[in-house]
């Protein structure tokens, strides 16, 4: 009897040691593969319903599996030297002060893309685009107007406005 209880302390004992470093194993396992992309992201100072959170989620499961795909496709145009070159370039021209077209202009000539490469990521983007513009109708249409009011405005082109003198 003292034996068997003997036993069973030690078993106890062990489950109750190796819990945490199992829990510890799970975590890592979960946070090794990437996250599907968000197709909506919810803006700051807008505060959603719980069936708005629930339609977001929704709204974001359907529009993932299009978003990796016009991902697949971008990363396959691109290959991982001209990657790695307008990593470099993007730092490089950061770090000099470079910014909007100038800072573009250098990458691009850094990563050597071609003129059938640009052609074809201008297409992926063009989808892409197109998916977000999708995906932001669906989550307009579930907000009240007060969250629609809160929404940041879309930056467009500016148009220059010319002097009457």
């Amino acid at each position: 009897m003292k034996r068997t209880l003997q036993g069973l302390l030690v078993l106890t004992l062990a489950v109750v040691l190796a819990m945490p470093a199992m829990a510890a194993d799970e975590k890592k396992k979960k946070k090794k593969g990437r996250k599907a992309p968000a197709a909506v992201r919810v803006p700051k100072g807008i505060v959603l319903t719980a069936a708005q959170k629930t339609q977001v989620a929704a709204i974001n499961k359907e529009f993932a599996p299009q978003l990796l795909e016009v991902a697949k496709k971008a990363r396959a145009i691109v290959t991982d030297e001209q990657r790695k070159a307008r990593s470099a370039a993007a730092k490089k021209a950061k770090a000099d002060g470079k910014k909007g077209k100038e800072a573009r202009a250098a990458v691009d000539a850094a990563a050597k893309i071609t003129a059938e490469q640009k052609k074809a990521l201008g297409e992926v983007n063009k989808a892409r685009q197109a998916i977000t513009k999708a995906a932001r109708a669906k989550f307009a249409a579930i907000l009240t107007a007060e969250q629609k009011a809160k929404l940041p405005k879309p930056k467009g082109k500016k148009k220059k406005k010319k002097a009457d003198a």
